[in-house]
């Protein structure tokens, strides 16, 4: 007899003269689910893991670029060529008054570079979209300063944070698979 909707399956007894719940073909009731579980399918979560690397690019500018500024504040005389060109630009300001305003730039350049990690890593288009347009711009900045190799990073990373950004309607689907547990 199987049991109806909102039922547990008829207790059988082990012999010891204490019910257990009814074993259908290796599935084991669990009082909730009779041991099915929803797991995500595997495109789905390779889509999830191509758009946490898209995003994760936006993480690696700001830091690179808080070094650049770092660097500048004291005195070095290297830069990272995936590092933003803004910075570099408001970093090299002279009179104090200025190079402060150019601090503050800065910080709200990696703060808007942070946000566009932060929301591109959960799957928000408008954040790829804003993140990539900005470095876009910044890659422009590198162009019309000749600084050749900067350039060319910066159309690397903007590729592969548009792989990450091609895989968002993918790595949003919810859909899943019954899969039966072990227990």
């Amino acid at each position: 007899m199987s049991p109806t909707l909102g039922q547990a399956p008829a207790k059988e007894s082990n012999g010891l003269g204490i019910a257990t719940p009814a074993q259908t073909s290796g599935v084991k009731y669990d009082g909730q689910n009779a041991g099915v579980q929803q797991q995500r399918t595997a495109q789905s979560l390779a889509a999830a893991a191509a758009v946490k690397r898209g995003a994760n690019w936006f993480y690696w500018i700001v830091g690179l670029s808080a070094i650049n500024t770092f660097v500048a504040i004291t005195g070095g005389k290297f830069h990272f060529v995936l590092g933003l060109g803004i910075t570099e630009i408001t970093d090299s300001f002279r009179n104090p008054q200025a190079r402060m305003v150019g601090y503050c730039i800065d910080l709200l350049v990696l703060g808007f570079f942070v946000m566009c990690g932060y929301y591109a890593g959960k799957f928000h288009k408008w954040a790829f979209i804003m993140g990539m347009g900005f470095y876009f711009f910044d890659a422009g900045l590198n162009l019309i300063a000749q600084d050749w190799l900067s350039f060319a990073f910066h159309i690397y990373a903007l590729i592969c944070i548009w792989r990450g950004l091609s895989h968002v309607n993918a790595g949003r689907q919810t859909n899943q698979v019954a899969v039966l547990s072990g227990k």
